[in-house]
């Protein structure tokens, strides 16, 4: 039988006390069976002499021999003493400062009980019979100590441990991968909207500040990116609102924004470079012009289409007509009052009145 269940219960009467507690343990090598008997201490208390002896009457009732360990002796020289002095049990208490615990002897080649208790209960008995106190013993195997827990409920909580670790690492693996997963979406679409915008701002207008024109004048606005006054030189970039800034100054702005600093008109909305279906559109676009059997027939049928000849035009309905308001703004400086072609058809100048995506800014531009 192992340790775990080899807890025995002592029982003694000291003088008209009762007393039964699990409170030692029986010898690898010990009987288990239940003895009963009188207590007499050990002269010498350590049993290690020859010429040990035990204080007890001569009669042939059963008596149990207390003995101390320690004192350079083994278990089973203290034990056999006990046996020749014909004690029926020997009960062996731990050293001092050891309080109650106990360990499991080892004693090969003894054949009567032997069990160990606690120092705190053994001290207890020897004051008890030092002071001629008659105490009876009842030695027996106590409860069973066996695992707390089954085989079965072991590979239960194994198993559960298991699923749930798994289940959290799985958890863990499956958010990071979503996380990494939105980021490179994130990425991906952030650059694909600074091509966007970087087409965008190809297709502004560009102005060079000369001498004696309005940007120069005291009543001129500063950019509102810089907030410095124009000068003679200065390279201007005009958006769609007509708004214009200096054009080193708007573009890393429009690259990371790609609306108006002043009034937050979206270029990319007003140029049509915003929906991903713009090739397609485009190739739409040209199919449609070729099938056209001439501009005048066009222009009269669909008047709000002019800048449909224009090589970067879109049909989402407000890109085509802010862009062809803002492209016809500035169709005078860039074909001039003669007639121009492309691929056969005839190209068409209006004056269509400037648009505004901010009417704030409407009633300052005009004055």
């Amino acid at each position: 039988m192992g340790l775990c269940c080899r807890w025995l219960f002592a029982v003694w009467c000291l003088q008209t006390t009762w007393r039964r507690e699990e409170m030692g343990l029986y010898g690898s090598e010990s009987p288990t069976y239940t003895v009963t008997g009188t207590v007499y201490l050990a002269d010498p208390i350590h049993a290690c002499a020859n010429d040990t002896r035990f204080e007890r009457p001569v009669s042939s009732a059963p008596w149990i021999a207390l003995v101390e360990r320690g004192n350079g002796c083994i278990f089973t020289s203290k034990i056999n003493a006990a046996a020749r002095n014909g004690a029926s049990a020997a009960v062996i208490f731990n050293d001092y400062g050891s309080d109650n615990r106990v360990i499991q002897m080892s004693h090969p080649g003894t054949s009567i009980v032997a069990v160990m208790i606690g120092n705190a209960h053994g001290t207890e008995l020897v004051k008890l019979l030092q002071h001629d106190v008659s105490i009876s013993m009842t030695i027996e195997v106590g409860l069973h100590r066996g695992l707390w827990m089954s085989h079965y409920s072991i590979l239960f909580i194994s198993i559960s441990f298991f699923i749930i670790t798994t289940a959290t690492v799985c958890y863990f693996i499956f958010y990071f991968a979503q996380r990494l997963n939105n980021i490179r979406r994130q990425n991906h679409k952030q650059k694909q909207m600074k091509a966007k915008a970087k087409k965008a701002i190809g297709q502004l207008k560009v102005h060079t500040v000369r001498q004696g024109d309005k940007e120069t004048g005291p009543d001129a606005d500063s950019c509102a990116v810089c907030i410095e006054s124009y000068k003679p030189g200065d390279v201007l970039s005009v958006l769609t609102c007509n708004h214009f800034f200096h054009k080193a100054c708007v573009e890393p702005w429009l690259m990371e924004h790609r609306t108006c600093p002043m009034c937050k008109c979206d270029i990319l909305k007003a140029l049509g470079v915003e929906t991903d279906v713009e090739e397609q559109h485009m190739s739409t676009v040209t199919s449609d012009l070729h099938s056209f059997p001439s501009s005048t027939e066009y222009f009269h049928t669909h008047s709000d289409s002019v800048s449909s000849i224009h090589p970067n035009s879109e049909s989402h309905p407000h890109s085509d007509a802010a862009f062809s308001r803002y492209e016809s703004l500035h169709a005078t400086e860039q074909l001039g009052p003669a007639e121009h072609t492309l691929e056969g058809l005839e190209a068409v100048c209006l004056e269509v009145p400037p648009h505004y995506d901010n009417p704030a800014f409407e009633s300052e531009t005009r004055s």
